[in-house]
């Protein structure tokens, strides 16, 4: 379900009108050594790096064309070469142009860690037909550098050969959040961004559901779904023409969480961000609900006007972490030490589009909050059908 258009703001929490409103003296400057050479840890990647995972103390770095495993003080342990790659080295058959021997690159959409079975990694990059490469770390006796053990994570798929089923293709070429929530067995959520005017997927891959959940299998070879109600996808109406970015992904208590960028609505041109939550537990999309988030300044030293108002509604990153031992912190956001906190960095849009300004701000929202939130408007029947997985915007009632 989707809630009516509320903005979820919460003021960041810097601008409290408990702050002061200069910066206090410092009384330690003329103490400090300012002829110390600090000598830090640093890597560098041959290649742009796109996403970061850690495993029991190691650090595995995805970038295009290499997955490195790092040491945590960032020594270089092992690598694995993800590209450039030909046709016949790419997970499943790729038709190719007539006469095209040419290499690609192989950007990495996503980066994933589990640790029930045999440690692994999965990375997806975007030259293997949505499919992921599982990287086996530690079958138990020994641990295993990231480019020992690899394969093709789907079922009778080789380099080359086969065109993966269904539930094996996980990630988009436009970009891909997945989030591996454990219990007794390993749930990936996907969300796959769609893009209009990104390029179009090859007709002899699968289409990447737009939001899922899939189950790895207990043979090790692949994914499955729980049933033809574990993913949505957009209406074939909005494919192609409807922006929709996933930006973040989270897990928290009893919810999986996905933060998107997209339209405010299919007549519009205007775009927000919104905080998309699942239940962790179903096996099926069953409850599912996202609302607008947006972080709003205001200048409370004058009398509240529209000119005062600063709306920052395009989400660039975003984290989540525990409340610290930070009493004025816990003051200022109503939280207990332990709860979790998403602190979210935006940017106001220009006009009519999802590409940001240079103007920013950093919001810290209480998961608590947000929560209650979902939970109040819910209650209230203030609900609508999500247009773009429904095809109808009706007006529901929900009980929570």
């Amino acid at each position: 379900m989707n809630l009516l258009p509320l903005h979820a703001a919460i003021l960041l929490w810097a601008l409290s009108p408990s702050v002061q409103n200069h910066c206090d003296k410092s009384s330690e400057t003329s103490k400090l050594n300012l002829s110390v050479t600090y000598e830090l840890p640093t890597f560098t990647a041959d290649f742009p790096i796109q996403n970061m995972v850690t495993l029991d103390d190691i650090i595995y770095v995805g970038a295009v064309n290499r997955i490195y495993a790092l040491a945590p003080n960032l020594t270089k342990l092992s690598e694995y070469h993800t590209g450039p790659l030909l046709a016949s080295e790419v997970c499943g058959l790729t038709q190719t142009r007539t006469g095209s021997t040419g290499r690609v690159d192989n950007h990495n959409i996503a980066l994933v860690v589990e640790n029930i079975y045999d440690k692994g990694l999965y990375s997806c990059g975007s030259a293997d037909n949505g499919v992921c490469r599982r990287h086996v770390l530690d079958e138990g006796y020994s641990l295993k550098g990231v480019d020992e053990d690899v394969y093709c994570f789907a079922d009778k798929i080789m380099p080359g050969e086969g065109h993966p089923i269904d539930p094996d293709v996980v990630v988009s070429p436009s970009g891909s959040q997945v989030l591996n929530v454990e219990s007794n067995v390993i749930t990936f959520f996907v969300g796959n961004s769609e893009i209009p005017n990104a390029g179009s997927i090859s007709s002899n891959a699968s289409r990447p559901h737009t939001i899922s959940q899939r189950k790895m299998k207990t043979s090790q070879n692949g994914f499955t779904f729980f049933s033809n109600l574990s993913y949505m996808d957009l209406i074939p109406s909005l494919q192609g023409n409807y922006y929709l970015r996933y930006v973040y992904s989270f897990h928290s208590g009893h919810f999986t969480y996905f933060l998107t960028v997209q339209q405010v609505s299919k007549d519009t041109q205007a775009y927000h961000t919104r905080i998309v939550r699942m239940c962790s537990s179903d096996l099926v999309i069953r409850r599912y609900v996202e609302m607008p988030l947006e972080c709003i300044s205001t200048d409370k030293r004058r009398r509240r006007s529209t000119k005062d108002v600063k709306v920052f509604n395009i989400l660039q990153a975003a984290h989540v972490t525990k409340v610290g031992n930070d009493a004025e912190l816990q003051r200022q956001l109503k939280v207990e030490e332990g709860e979790d906190l998403l602190f979210a960095a935006f940017a106001q849009g220009k006009p009519d589009s999802p590409e940001p300004t240079p103007n920013s701000a950093v919001c810290v929202m209480s998961l608590k909050h947000i929560n209650n939130m979902f939970k109040m408007y819910m209650q209230r029947c203030n609900t609508i059908d999500p247009y773009h997985f429904t095809g109808s915007d009706k007006t529901s009632c929900y009980n929570v």
